[in-house]
């Protein structure tokens, strides 16, 4: 499967597109939706991916744009973000699920409401 297309170079399914297919067992439905992280945010969700892998969406709020995407499984998270971070940015990461936003205080305040860890992409600012 290919990535998934999307305006933000990160948003995409990780390395090998959720080749690994979870089994029965570990795939489950994440604990935090695309809709309750927006609802959160003070937006309404626009789901753009909708995979057994992964849901992607994103919503708008006065603090700017969000991406939001929760996974089946946290390898599938995980294989997200590693190759979502080689982009640099800002990652608020929660039990399978990640979102992303253009300053860190939107991902601040957002942590303070729904949790999360922050988690920094490469540094691009060398010249």
């Amino acid at each position: 499967m290919a990535g998934h297309g999307s305006a933000h170079p990160a948003a995409k399914a990780g390395p090998g597109g959720g080749d690994a297919s979870p089994s029965a067992g570990t795939a489950a439905a994440p604990t935090t939706t695309i809709e309750e992280i927006a609802a959160a945010i003070g937006c309404a969700a626009e789901v753009s991916v909708q995979a057994e892998e992964l849901r992607q969406g994103g919503c708008e709020s006065a603090q700017g744009p969000y991406r939001i995407a929760t996974f089946a499984a946290e390898q599938g998270l995980r294989s997200w973000l590693t190759e979502a971070q080689a982009y640099g940015g800002l990652y608020l990461v929660g039990d399978r699920w990640v979102v992303t936003a253009q300053s860190a205080d939107a991902l601040g305040g957002l942590r303070g409401r729904i949790g999360g860890s922050l988690e920094n992409g490469a540094d691009h600012t060398g010249h």
